[in-house]
């Protein structure tokens, strides 16, 4: 009676424990399937918390801004750019003096529309210390007419005539198409020159802000005194950028205008 009273025992044990094990199963699956909606739910709330802020700011699609822009090498303005590449970005010119910003996806709004990605297009590089135009590299100690030169980017705001400039010594692709209506002006120069606001800020109140036509001119005309080079525009292939988003501003001398 011991032996048999024993081996029912262990019976009893091992249906037990098969019946344990069948539970741990059961509850197994619907556990799986909630931790796949947590990580789930979770990647998309990242997803969102990375792009809404960028397209939440301006420029964003559907704005179409305008700025003003020259080279200034020594002593005079060297002549507009024009896009060498088909714009991917929305943000381009029309060898008319113009930065026309107007993104075609948030990949570049908000603060990811900035001078970098403005060069991509036209064929300018931009960097920490120095930029590339039509061959020519400029940096500090530039030589002009036995002088050395400083380059800096001043940015006014058109609509405040008694603004002084914002003024950028580093970090040049990095600064921002933060506003409608600005002027800049990338100037090579010797310390102390006056440093004087691009020729084509004129041209900023004549553009119709949807076509881009002078207001008064014939259909199709961009510019009154530079021919037109016509952007090969091409939103559906705006691909994702990843320019960086600061730039370092310096406190502008006090003989700039």
């Amino acid at each position: 009676m011991g032996k048999a009273s024993s081996a029912k025992k262990v019976a009893r044990a091992a249906r037990a424990g098969g019946a344990k094990t069948s539970d741990q199963r059961k509850w197994m699956f619907p556990l799986a399937i909630a931790a796949l909606v947590i990580v789930g739910v979770g990647v998309i709330l990242v997803a969102r918390s990375g792009f809404d802020p960028v397209s939440a700011e301006s420029p964003k699609p559907g704005e179409h801004w305008h700025q003003a822009y020259g080279f200034y090498v020594c002593d005079s303005f060297l002549p507009p750019q024009v896009d060498v590449t088909a714009d991917r970005t929305g943000i381009h010119t029309h060898g008319d003096g113009i930065i026309h910003t107007h993104p075609f996806s948030n990949a570049y709004a908000g603060s990811k529309a900035t001078l970098g990605v403005w060069g991509e297009t036209v064929g300018v590089d931009f960097t920490s210390d120095s930029w590339d135009v039509a061959g020519e590299t400029y940096t500090n100690g530039f030589d002009c007419g036995g002088q050395p030169a400083q380059l800096s980017v001043y940015k006014w705001p058109l609509d405040d005539a008694e603004a002084q400039p914002e003024v950028f010594t580093s970090d040049f692709g990095d600064i921002r198409l933060d506003s409608d209506r600005l002027a800049f002006t990338f100037a090579v120069v010797p310390a102390g020159t006056e440093v004087p606001k691009p020729d084509s800020v004129d041209t900023v109140d004549q553009l119709d802000p949807v076509t881009d036509e002078v207001r008064g001119a014939p259909a199709g005309t961009s510019t009154l005194t530079v021919p037109v080079t016509p952007s090969s525009v091409d939103p559906a292939a705006a691909a994702s950028a990843d320019p960086t988003t600061s730039s370092s501003a310096a406190t502008p001398p006090s003989s700039s205008p």
